[in-house]
């Protein structure tokens, strides 16, 4: 509800409220995708402009290919996902979908303006962290006189899970999603965690054939977003 919502942002009539939600870009765009019918990903756009009409977007985009295939292993090591890589692209057009930022971009452009978003490719942000936060800051009408980033801690990264590790994961995953979450503190996650990933193991990486799919799968979706903002893709290939 709303008011659950505003209770995560204690004076929030006073303050620039952040959400980094990433679901709020998982709208399903092809039939065949398991997200069809989750209501949670249902008129987000529609429902976000009834609320706040002047809200912005800092959208944050990573080589689709790249993100499609990190998101499945992230599914996986979570415990969703049980699926080789090709079946899941191939079957369940969630991961695409996801990457399909024009796609995804197209469905908010239906209540908010262009100007609404500053897009923002990943590998920038990885190069160029000071000057794309203060861009950020900026976008956000936020000072950004003395930005202190901290780029010692590598956060999100892929590792390895075992079977019992995904299990756990599994586990906590709708146990945050029931409301239950406490039941699981930090301390009993990162305890399970130590002994479950693997930080020597290395992923695979992605099939000549599966790279070629996705290549061609993204390309038009990827000069649709180039042509709609201007922002050059070549870091992509492109």
């Amino acid at each position: 509800s709303l008011a659950w919502y505003q209770s995560q942002f204690p004076n929030y009539e006073d303050a620039i409220c952040i959400d980094a939600s990433t679901s709020y870009s998982f709208a399903p765009l092809s039939a065949k995708n398991s997200y069809q019918t989750k209501k949670s990903v249902q008129n987000i756009p529609q429902k976000i402009h009834a609320l706040s009409p002047n809200a912005k977007f800092i959208y944050l985009l990573r080589d689709p290919i790249k993100r499609t295939y990190s998101s499945y292993w992230h599914s996986f090591n979570t415990g969703r996902e049980h699926r080789s890589f090709r079946d899941a692209i191939k079957n369940d057009f969630f991961y695409v979908d996801v990457s399909n930022y024009y796609g995804q971009l197209a469905r908010w452009l239906e209540y908010f303006h262009l100007e609404s978003f500053l897009i923002v490719l990943f590998e920038d942000l990885k190069n160029n962290p000071q000057q794309m936060v203060k861009k950020c800051f900026d976008f956000l009408e936020i000072n950004s006189d003395n930005i202190q980033i901290n780029l010692q801690e590598h956060r999100n990264k892929t590792q390895s899970v075992n079977y019992v590790g995904r299990q756990f994961n599994n586990i906590f995953k709708k146990l945050d999603y029931s409301g239950f979450g406490f039941m699981a503190p930090s301390k009993v996650r990162k305890t399970i965690n130590k002994y479950t990933v693997d930080s020597n193991k290395v992923l695979p990486d992605i099939s000549e054939e599966e790279f070629r799919y996705l290549r061609e799968y993204f390309y038009e979706k990827n000069q649709d977003l180039s042509r709609l903002n201007g922002i050059s893709l070549s870091q992509w290939g492109l």
